[in-house]
């Protein structure tokens, strides 16, 4: 049984890009719930999926991080983890609707 080269060069580039593709399906998951009505749920998932990929960065090796990796390890889990906490304040601090 032969197989299509290209479809496993792409299965192999999403195996090797795993954490970006998690983190990325995260905050397209937070997108979408924001934009269907519901800000402070959206926000909470966007910030979790930000927060996620602090963590990501904080456990892994760089060499299994991919697109992940930024900068320097501590600039991009400094980043994250403000980004992360600044949508969390922000979900948090704006009223719900009345």
């Amino acid at each position: 049984m032969t197989r299509c080269p290209q479809l496993q060069r792409l299965l192999g580039v999403f195996a090797r890009q795993w954490p970006l593709t998690v983190v990325l399906l995260g905050m397209g998951t937070g997108l979408i719930v924001a934009a269907s009505g519901h800000f402070r749920r959206g926000t909470v998932l966007l910030a979790a999926s930000v927060v996620f990929a602090a963590w990501l960065r904080v456990v892994l090796p760089t060499d299994r991080i991919g697109l992940l990796r930024v900068r320097g390890k501590g600039v991009d889990i400094l980043t994250l983890g403000l980004l992360g906490l600044g949508l969390t304040v922000l979900a948090l601090v704006v009223p719900a609707p009345t």
